[in-house]
């Protein structure tokens, strides 16, 4: 792949959530080894190559602070980051960073802010697979047995595990693909919890692209601390 790949890359980074399973205010602005967790996926994409834009969805009532905090620890890719206020869901907050982004921009990449090791070789691992398939998103396989329960917790059905997949970010979608895909979707009103999922719904098809590192998304406190705890030992 050609660098110049990354001069029609537009990132969208997801940082537009209530932390409500985290229990102890907004999780993204935590720190993690000297840096607000939001910090970490943006200096790790954006490592080796900068994409043309990059666009923080956050929302309305923090963007100030987390424009300070973006200012004051990557002074460098403030520079070229893009503050746009968020929507009620995940869907509303991605289409308006997706409203943001120039048009030069072809291929979009969708980070969780909360994945503070997502890397800029998985990032061009999935823009490669972009190119080819048109929409590559990062998983890894399932290990555990995973069960189907009723509403009383017991088991319904078992899964096949060899056939299961959990899927992460940064999600890389051709442009105007994932606009069709806004677009069928708004119409039925459905929503997706990420892109892939809206991709599946317009039927678009969607390449996996098998990830063997860890890419943890923080949800609950005690993800942090390990996190926190595993990178010192």
């Amino acid at each position: 792949m050609s660098k110049n790949h990354y001069s029609q890359l537009g990132l969208i980074v997801a940082a537009a959530g209530s932390s409500q399973r985290f229990g102890l205010g907004n999780k993204l602005l935590q720190p993690l080894r000297g840096l607000p967790l939001f910090c970490h996926c943006l200096k790790n994409l954006c490592a080796t190559d900068l994409p043309r834009a990059i666009v923080l969805v956050v929302a309305a009532d923090s963007e100030a602070l987390f424009s300070r905090l973006l200012q004051e620890n990557l002074p460098e890719l403030a520079a070229h980051t893009k503050l746009v206020q968020g929507g009620e869901s995940r869907d509303d907050s991605v289409w308006r960073g997706l409203q943001a982004l120039p048009p030069e921009c072809e291929f979009v990449a969708v980070q969780d802010a909360a994945r503070p090791l997502s890397s800029a070789a998985l990032l061009r691992r999935c823009l490669e697979a972009a190119l080819i398939h048109g929409a590559a998103v990062p998983a890894h396989r399932i290990t555990d047995s995973v069960k189907i329960a009723d509403e009383n917790c017991m088991i319904s059905q078992s899964l096949d595990r060899n056939r299961l997949w959990a899927s992460e970010t940064p999600q890389v979608i051709r442009r105007d693909i994932l606009l069709e895909a806004y677009k069928i979707c708004r119409k039925t009103k459905k929503i997706c919890t990420d892109e892939a999922q809206l991709l599946e719904e317009a039927r678009f098809g969607v390449k996996l692209v098998e990830n063997k590192q860890a890419n943890p998304k923080i949800t609950y406190a005690q993800d942090l601390t390990e996190q926190d705890n595993y990178k010192r030992h």
